[in-house]
């Protein structure tokens, strides 16, 4: 499945797709740390290798990035072109970064937030067997007010189980 859709290290000819991206008000109202309105140097920050803790990638179909996906901190985080919303695609690459941080370092367990009005955000994390944990309010940068927000995790047990299971 989305054999046409393969993931690399971001550089700075992504600017352009991860600014358009950056700048569509629904996409990054449910982003924790983008502003708003976008900015085309904060964009520039993020078109490039990440040089901390984990991994994150570009998503790339037919030479495009239509996303990002990593797992930094312990903590998975993902974003969509809108172009690409509802295919299952959020879905199926958090799950190889899932694989790729359980695969690659001693985590015991990869944590997600989402802020409480992002369904569909909810539902790729269910699909992947997270469990809520913790819900509190946070501050929103792109929203520039405090939004409540659930926490989940998964825990390696937990993964490998459901990978044993699918199997």
């Amino acid at each position: 499945m989305f054999s046409n859709i393969t993931t690399r290290d971001l550089c700075a000819s992504d600017q352009d797709d991860l600014h358009d991206m950056a700048s569509h008000w629904p996409t990054v109202r449910q982003l924790g740390g983008w502003p708003w309105p976008a900015d085309l140097s904060f964009t520039a920050s993020r078109a490039r290798p990440f040089d901390g803790e984990g991994f994150v990638w570009g998503i790339v179909r037919a030479g495009r990035v239509i996303g990002t996906v990593g797992v930094t901190n312990g903590s998975l985080g993902y974003m969509l072109h809108r172009d690409v919303w509802g295919q299952g695609i959020a879905t199926a690459l958090a799950g190889r970064a899932i694989a790729h941080a359980f695969d690659t370092t001693d985590h015991d367990r990869i944590d997600a937030t989402v802020w409480a009005d992002n369904a569909g955000s909810r539902r790729v994390l269910d699909k992947l067997g997270f469990n809520h944990w913790h819900t509190c309010f946070e501050y929103a940068k792109a929203r520039r007010t405090p939004m409540l927000s659930h926490h989940l995790r998964l825990t390696r047990a937990r993964w490998r189980d459901l990978s044993a299971g699918a199997q």
